[in-house]
């Protein structure tokens, strides 16, 4: 199991705390992970070779050397989380992955969506999924330039963190990972914007499959408590 070479290289810590992921190290076993990915949709820049599900199917496939990843791509725009649980249940019936990646928060924060009833709803799916032997890798967001109070933001990922903390689930944290990179890039040091589209969506793929190899690596790797 090898760490995906990256350009957008983050350490771990920046990324997502250790979490259990069962039913994905069950699937190593056989050789083939089904994820399916549900939330906000990733756009597609001119810079691209590939869209995010290809992406992140060819870095899991070098990464995760004889296991083939299949990835199922379901966002649907200025979706909630409330809304996305309704329909998760659908399109987990009809893909039935082992990893269900979810991209939360920033189309709450967009519509006021209370933070309370947001981490309500966030829990109820995280719950749901992990009752029907899914495991869950949360996608946070970075930033975004329609929100004047950034303080809504926060309330957002706040929530987030507090469900992914409480229920014991993967969390990438992308403010935290895009906020070490904008340190490292020459284009910040001259003006350029560190949460730009383009970068948001170069990086995204590297990201998730970091976390992941990353946490297998760690849980496989860290001695059993006594």
């Amino acid at each position: 199991m090898a760490r995906p070479a990256s350009a957008c290289d983050t350490p771990a810590s920046a990324l997502a705390a250790p979490a259990p992921l069962p039913h994905v190290a069950a699937a190593l076993k056989s050789k083939k992970i089904h994820i399916l990915i549900v939330g906000s949709p990733v756009g597609l820049n001119q810079g691209q070779r590939k869209p995010f599900p290809a992406a992140l199917e060819f870095l899991l496939d070098r990464a995760l050397v004889g296991v083939d990843a299949v990835v199922a791509d379901r966002p649907v725009s200025g979706e909630t989380a409330a809304t996305a649980v309704e329909r998760m249940r659908t399109e987990v019936a009809l893909d039935r992955p082992d990893l269900l990646v979810w991209r939360v928060g920033s189309d709450d924060a967009l519509q006021f969506v209370a933070p309370e009833d947001y981490e309500s709803a966030v829990r109820a799916g995280v719950r749901w999924a992990k009752d029907n032997g899914i495991d869950v890798l949360l996608v946070g967001f970075e930033t975004n330039p329609w929100l004047h109070d950034q303080s809504e933001a926060k309330a957002i990922r706040e929530a987030t963190r507090r469900v992914a903390q409480s229920e014991n689930v993967l969390y990438l944290r992308r403010l935290e990972a895009m906020q070490f990179l904008a340190k490292t890039r020459k284009s910040v040091a001259e003006g350029g914007n560190p949460f730009s589209l383009d970068a948001g969506y170069d990086c995204l793929a590297e990201q998730v499959a970091q976390a992941l190899v990353a946490n297998l690596v760690l849980r496989h790797v860290r001695p059993a408590k006594p």
